[in-house]
């Protein structure tokens, strides 16, 4: 997300950032370098370009690379030169030295450093903004409007700024956390304020849930204050008062306040109510970024930035492409289960050059005669890079599942009521979201049993709906425990790796701390997940 990496830069070099034995190692002044924040940011362009920085360091790719490879999404790739099995994240192996982990601590760590640095600024900000105008009243409409509106730019920064400290301490507490559920449970670190420059003495502790939550609720309260004076953004990349109450509803799900992740996925559902898409060729367009159909929210990805493509494959997402994962064998039968399901139809899941085997299990050489090319994140179709996309963050898929699953937890499972916005039932919510993905202009309903088999439809349907998208490892934590079902391997993908089984209940469904953190923060020592 190239918005403006000097800014990037020009708030790494008001951080704290690595340390060194040697003063003159890292004490360097660079010709027009900037170390002092008060002479970056004086005008809001200068502040709404620190905050496209800060946009920069957004990240949910690891993620996805761990959860596709850890459960059970990919499979060990024609073409595999020892990705994900020399580091054992295929065989279920997770230490505190494990670089997902390490990965997703310190760049959720480090975008909540730099938005609070940002932050810091706004007093300042604001103040030179009234100074600039000081000299004129409403009675000059031309300069007092100006003035109200760098007003209202300078709120819709902060108003990002809270929500995306919020959604990093989320991220935090959601990998992290043992249960993110349990309000006394041990969470992450509380980072809301900035350390000042040099200052190599401030240890922070793992504090419990409560204290985070309590922190993401002010800061998503804030963002919504700051929002309130004007109606955001409708532009997806960027955050919005939706991206707030899709992280609400998601994180209501995830502390089991069904009633208000019901309520607050609905909303949205009922705004976007003819969003799903019911075609192949229109569920495609979002696949390869032509359209921005679907997202709530979504990282931009340009030239020069990060392939995720490149977790799958060398060069492109195609049998010549050099692809050393595949999609799983047990991933693709679950689409074959409805052949019209437009998710898998065509090309959105696999390359048309993909060997797809009638009988893998009759086949003598398996490895080569069942080659399944992912062809999620193949490319942009309007940037000449075959591997490179926008990363999908929130989605309507996931507020439709968001809101049967905590239905189902109300116990209001059966029952249609043929209404594009009051879906009151799970059988009603997975009924829409099914006509849709299935193409079928009718559908036969699904009649639960128990709250117990409605959970068991939702967590395979979020397996599809949510595929390549970093939700598989949390949804088995999260409902594994209760439906029975943990990582789906097809035998002939596991057995040469000893790596079929992972139990729902294994404390490798919760990151460890990273051994970077432990070894440099004393705070944190004694504060290691269970069992790592």
């Amino acid at each position: 997300m190239k918005y403006n990496k000097l800014f990037v830069y020009g708030l790494a070099s008001v951080s704290a950032v690595g340390l060194s034995s040697c003063e003159d190692a890292y004490n360097i002044r660079q010709a027009g370098e900037k170390n002092n924040a008060n002479e970056v940011y004086n005008t809001i362009v200068d502040f709404e370009r620190g905050l496209n920085g800060v946009y920069e360091l957004i990240s949910t790719e690891k993620t996805i690379e761990f959860t596709a490879i850890f459960t059970d999404e990919v499979a060990i790739g024609v073409n595999n030169g020892g990705q994900g099995l020399g580091d054992g994240q295929y065989q279920f192996q997770l230490t505190s030295g494990s670089d997902a982990a390490a990965s997703i601590w310190q760049s959720n760590y480090i975008m909540i450093n730099f938005a609070n640095r940002l932050m810091a600024q706004r007093d300042r900000v604001k103040a030179n903004i009234d100074a600039k105008y000081a000299d004129y009243t409403e009675e000059d409409t031309v300069k007092w409007g100006e003035y109200q509106s760098e007003l209202q730019r300078l709120n819709d920064v902060m108003a990002q700024l809270y929500a995306i400290r919020a959604f990093g301490h989320f991220q935090l507490l959601s990998w992290f956390s043992t249960d993110p559920s349990n309000p006394d449970a041990l969470g992450v670190m509380k980072l809301d304020f900035f350390p000042e420059f040099n200052d190599y003495s401030t240890f922070l502790p793992r504090v419990k849930n409560s204290e985070i939550y309590t922190l993401i609720d002010s800061d998503l309260e804030k963002a919504t204050t700051f929002f309130a004076d004007g109606a955001g953004t409708t532009d997806v990349t960027r955050v919005s008062p939706n991206f707030i109450t899709a992280l609400k509803a998601r994180m209501a799900l995830y502390r089991k306040d069904y009633t208000t992740a019901a309520s607050l996925s609905q909303s949205l559902i009922g705004n976007y109510s003819s969003a799903l898409q019911k075609t192949a060729d229109a569920y495609s367009q979002i696949v390869t970024d032509a359209s921005a159909n679907e997202s709530i929210f979504r990282l931009a990805r340009v030239l020069g930035d990060f392939q995720i493509g490149s977790y799958w494959a060398s060069a492109r997402s195609s049998l010549s492409g050099s692809p050393f994962f595949e999609v799983s064998r047990s991933l693709y039968d679950a689409f074959k289960e409805t052949p019209s399901d437009i998710r898998a139809a065509g090309e959105n899941l696999i390359d048309a050059s993909s060997i797809v085997s009638d009988n893998p299990d009759g086949e003598a050489d398996y490895v080569n005669s069942d080659i399944l090319v992912i062809n999620r994140y193949p490319g942009s179709s309007a940037q000449d890079d075959p591997l490179l996309n926008d990363i999908k963050v929130f989605s309507m898929g996931e507020m439709y599942l968001i809101r049967a699953e905590a239905l189902a937890n109300l116990g209001q499972l059966n029952g249609v009521s043929n209404s594009n916005v009051n879906k009151t039932t799970v059988q009603d919510v997975m009924r829409s979201l099914r006509r849709a993905r299935f193409a079928q202009a009718s559908y036969a309903n699904r009649a639960y049993t128990d709250i117990t088999d409605a959970l068991s439809d939702i967590q395979d349907e979020r397996r599809k709906e949510l595929a390549f998208a970093g939700h598989r490892y949390l949804d088995i934590k999260r409902l594994g425990p209760v439906t029975g079902k943990s990582v789906d391997r097809y035998y002939r993908d596991c057995q040469p790796y000893s790596a079929c089984d992972l139990s729902a209940t294994s404390y490798k469904f919760t990151l460890p701390i990273p051994n970077t953190e432990i070894t440099a923060n004393p705070s944190i020592r004694g504060q290691q997940n269970p069992n790592y």
